[in-house]
């Protein structure tokens, strides 16, 4: 802005050799004209400036006066959301850590995922979508429906949910398997109560009826399809009877029937001989 004035006034007030004093005084004022306009203009946008960052500080001071949460919680601590956010009430609206009060959050067991943003004008909206548990993981973790394990802290209570557990990182393969596996055994009115896979990449799985069914490492969506079409065929009927199947052999399957030690039954398949 002073640049500018200066160099306006430096060109106003020099007189030319053999000009009238009429003519002078003219070219005076036109002189003074051209750089009054510019110089109001710059005090103009002076006062502006300083009048928009007067009121923007004035924002950045209005207190937030409301925090909205929202969100469908089953089993989310609310206290400790409370807690996490009542000091954040009274901060300045711009003032306001928002990707601390996000890191706050997500730190919480349940959690899955946070958003939070300002509303004007004094508010903060906050949207929490919690952990939904499908599978329990272990002895402690559950799997979330994108086959994430999460660990809440404490055992969640009431969930009646089947056990799966798998080395670290298998909770994608564990929710996989479990879906296409129940899939399988649906024509059969059976359920899976657990599903295992061991560090030699091994299933086990434990059947509603308190059957074990060892599928082993190889060809496994198969042998599942084999047990599911058995289970709804040859022994639709002997449900309760079947206590253990395996079916890591090559060329049958090994049947140990409740009741009745070391029998073994091929329902049309023929029973193991050799070693898995």
């Amino acid at each position: 802005m002073n640049r500018v004035l200066l160099l306006r006034f430096g060109g106003s007030v020099e007189l030319r050799r053999g000009a009238t004093r009429r003519g002078a005084a003219a070219r005076a004022t036109h002189a003074r004209s051209r750089w009054m306009v510019p110089a109001l203009f710059a005090v103009l946008l002076l006062a502006a400036g300083q009048l928009g960052w007067k009121a923007l500080q004035e924002v950045a001071n209005v207190p937030i006066k409301q925090v909205s949460v929202n969100g469908d919680f089953r089993f989310l601590d609310k206290a400790r959301v409370e807690e996490i956010m009542l000091p954040h009430l009274g901060t300045g609206y711009f003032m306001v850590d928002l990707p601390r009060i996000r890191d706050e959050l997500r730190a919480l067991p349940l959690v899955h995922e946070v958003t939070v943003r300002r509303a004007w004008p004094d508010r903060l909206l906050v949207f929490i979508t919690e952990q939904v548990p499908v599978l329990r993981f272990g002895e402690q973790g559950y799997l979330n429906p994108y086959g994430e394990v999460f660990e809440p802290g404490a055992p969640l209570a009431d969930t009646g949910l089947p056990l799966v557990d798998g080395p670290p990182g298998s909770g994608k393969l564990l929710l996989g398997r479990f879906d296409e596996f129940t899939e399988m055994l649906e024509p059969t009115g059976l359920r899976i109560r657990s599903l295992l896979l061991d560090g030699k990449h091994a299933w086990r799985m434990e059947l509603s009826n308190g059957c074990v069914v060892l599928l082993g490492r190889r060809d496994v969506p198969n042998k599942a399809r084999m047990l599911a079409s058995l289970l709804s065929g040859e022994w639709a009927g002997e449900h309760e009877r079947i206590s253990r199947i395996d079916m890591r052999y090559s060329n049958g399957v090994a049947v140990v029937w409740e009741g009745t030690p070391g029998r073994s039954g091929n329902a049309g398949v023929a029973a193991a001989t050799g070693r898995p």
